[in-house]
């Protein structure tokens, strides 16, 4: 028997690239659908063939959990790029590749 469940999420809050890591992390239990409407990113989910309803259910919650982990990640990385960089540039200033 196929299970199936729909998520929808605030495109304010989530970007896509995240939904569709956490799906692809969850392949092995379910197979994710993600469309955007109204400001929304639906995402329904479906059992693969041979999960049962408990191990489902689970992989709806780490699929949750993924995609908060991925957002938080995306969100932290958007905002320390900058110093990344400059960090990268100051160490790299002083090798020597390119001529002044």
């Amino acid at each position: 028997m196929k299970h199936a469940e729909v998520l929808v999420f605030d495109e304010r809050l989530y970007d896509v690239d995240v939904l569709q890591k956490a799906a692809y992390r969850s392949i092995n239990s379910l197979m994710a659908d993600i469309s955007c409407s109204d400001g929304k990113l639906v995402c329904a989910l479906s059992s693969n063939i041979g999960v049962d309803e408990p191990s489902f259910r689970f992989a709806v919650q780490e699929f949750r959990k993924d995609i908060l982990d991925y957002q938080l990640r995306h969100r932290l990385n958007a905002e320390t790029l900058p110093v990344k960089n400059l960090i990268l540039g100051l160490a790299f200033s002083k090798t020597g590749l390119i001529s002044e």
